[in-house]
């Protein structure tokens, strides 16, 4: 496993909010209004077992990481559904307990200019490069913010699904639990969610979002991952190999609230010559 203390005071730095925690309130505070301006007044938003969402950001134990994971079928769901789920004072309210989500997202798609760079960065957002795998620093920045107590959210699938069905899961995610295993000597919350209409809402190549539509959102229970994270750092344990485990478990979860939902339409076209084309527009891998 990769210790985290070996990370760098200039990896570290990607924490910090360019623009102050008054620009980070403002940046979280005026996309989530906006974000829930059409998510939510535009469409119609439903949500199942909001409690443990809400039980999740606001009272789970303290010190506690948080690992929320759900599929990926636009550009927009997350910060979108994210912000469509939790309250809106509590992404203006950041200065004072630091606990919105931190995400990951492509260097190269949000992090390609400086000034793309702040705005993400204030925006609770770390930089992943695609194709460097499960040991690249920001996965050990990912491990390090759930380790101290942090919320980060991933998509498991490491690319959005333009078909609409799950897709299979890397690693990183299971990563992440043998982190903050070994760090605090329990496991983080996880909790899955799985969503049902943004490629309605925001299809796929389209930059202009959608009204009218129907978004529903379902929320599964926390998981319990003892019976694998027991294996995490382990001598004689092949770690890939619990990762893995930790990861299809996540699966499982993701699609048995998939198959208690709306299904999600199929966005891409038969036969459609510029549909690899879209992996361009894709997530980085978790």
């Amino acid at each position: 496993m990769d210790s985290l203390v070996e990370i760098s005071r200039e990896e570290l730095a990607m924490f910090d909010p360019p623009w102050g925690q008054a620009g980070r309130a403002a940046t979280l505070g005026l996309v989530a209004g906006i974000a829930k301006l059409f998510l939510t007044v535009g469409n119609k938003f439903e949500v199942d077992n909001h409690k443990v969402w809400l039980d999740a950001i606001y009272n789970r134990p303290k010190g506690q990481g948080l690992i929320t994971i759900a599929n990926h079928t636009s550009m927009f769901d997350d910060p979108g559904v994210i912000c469509a789920l939790t309250p809106l004072s509590f992404f203006w309210s950041e200065p004072w307990h630091g606990g919105n989500r931190w995400t990951l997202c492509a260097k190269e798609v949000c992090f390609k200019n400086e000034l793309l760079r702040q705005f993400f960065a204030s925006g609770k957002t770390l930089p992943i490069v695609r194709g460097d795998g499960v040991h690249q620093p920001v996965m050990k920045l990912a491990g390090q913010a759930v380790s101290r107590g942090d919320w980060v959210h991933v998509f498991p699938e490491g690319r959005i699904h333009f078909s609409g069905q799950l897709g299979p899961f890397r690693w990183g995610v299971g990563k992440m639990v043998c982190d903050h295993r070994a760090a605090t000597g329990q496991d983080p919350m996880v909790v899955p969610f799985y969503h049902s209409g943004m490629g309605r809402i925001l299809p796929m190549g389209k930059v202009m979002f959608r009204l009218g539509n129907d978004l529903k959102v379902t929320v599964g229970e926390p998981l319990d991952l003892s019976a694998i994270s027991c294996r995490c750092n382990q001598p004689g344990e092949d770690q890939g190999k619990v990762w893995e485990d930790l990861t299809q478990v996540m699966y499982r979860s993701l699609k048995a609230l998939e198959d208690r939902s709306p299904p999600n339409i199929n966005q891409i076209p038969d036969k459609d010559p510029v549909t690899e084309g879209v992996k361009d527009q894709r997530r980085a891998p978790a």
